[in-house]
């Protein structure tokens, strides 16, 4: 059966590669989502969201985001799109995590944000065998640990946001109970990565809040010990230790360390869990104190 899968996406995917951004008939598309729609009406969607993931590298934010990203998320979450044409926009997508950048910085990281919707269908509506899911999970990792430009908004150009959307993949497959705790202590792995960011890059567009979701997700999830989670803060936050002289990168890595414990100690510091407080909030006041 899933060698059959392939075999039917096989002419999708070689059409949809083929495809430009179909920015000409954008307000059709936005109408194209219809409750009643019937069999024929629900296959010419399929093709439009293989069409639409060409807008994913567009340079034009009104189109890589508000026309391809944006309608491919509502079709998502509307479960209009079959199984077969996530496997599709899976297989297109994946490459572009490691491929070369040819788009300025915008493809890789509307692809991992539009891999966080497949990701969250398949965790509210199972479709992926456990390799691809582990596939995905490894492949999410390596983007993110792998981002190196950091830039977020500009206003002509719009969003780019690697780390934040690199982590809202992360954060699907956190919540997907068909991942055990080695994929939950891999997602904490990449997610450590960048808490403090390469290059004395000082995040500025909510990247901490962003990576705190996963990480708050793979440790609630009871698999991951009060000492191990307490390791893990201690090591990501190891280069943001604070000293009588420091230089520029190091205060940017203390605000980035910042950045992302404040998020986390304050969902903590809400949630009703007292069992889980007990196991991560002291860990996280001590790297809170440590900061100063």
């Amino acid at each position: 059966m899933h060698r059959l899968l392939i075999l039917l996406a096989c002419p999708l995917l070689a059409a949809a590669a083929q495809a430009a951004c179909p920015a000409a008939s954008a307000s059709q598309l936005r109408e194209a989502l219809k409750p009643e729609a019937n069999e024929a009406e629900r296959a010419v969607l399929q093709t439009h969201a293989l069409n639409l993931a060409s807008c994913l590298a567009n340079p034009d934010p009104a189109l890589r985001d508000g026309l391809g990203f944006e309608l491919l998320s509502t079709w998502m979450r509307a479960k209009a799109l079959k199984p077969e044409t996530l496997q599709v926009l899976r297989a297109r997508l994946l490459p572009v995590l490691s491929g070369p950048d040819i788009t300025s910085g915008f493809h890789a990281p509307f692809a991992a944000l539009t891999l966080a919707e497949i990701a969250r269908v398949d965790r509210l509506q199972p479709f992926l065998s456990p390799a691809e899911r582990l596939d995905l999970l490894e492949r999410a990792c390596a983007y993110l640990a792998g981002v190196r430009d950091y830039r977020g908004f500009t206003q002509d150009e719009g969003w780019r946001h690697g780390v934040a959307h690199g982590a809202d993949l992360l954060m699907q497959l956190s919540l997907n109970p068909a991942l055990d705790a080695a994929a939950q202590r891999r997602i904490l792995q990449a997610v450590a990565s960048q808490v403090l960011a390469a290059g004395g890059q000082a995040y500025q567009f909510g990247e901490g809040q962003r990576l705190a979701r996963p990480a708050l997700f793979a440790a609630a999830r009871g698999e991951i010990s009060a000492e191990d989670w307490q390791h893990w803060l201690t090591s990501a936050l190891a280069a943001a230790t604070p000293n009588a002289n420091p230089d520029a990168a190091l205060l940017a890595r203390i605000h980035n360390a910042r950045e992302f414990l404040w998020p986390l100690y304050v969902s903590l510091s809400e949630s009703r869990d007292e069992t889980l407080k007990a196991r991560l909030l002291p860990a996280l006041r001590a790297a809170l104190q440590k900061l100063g």
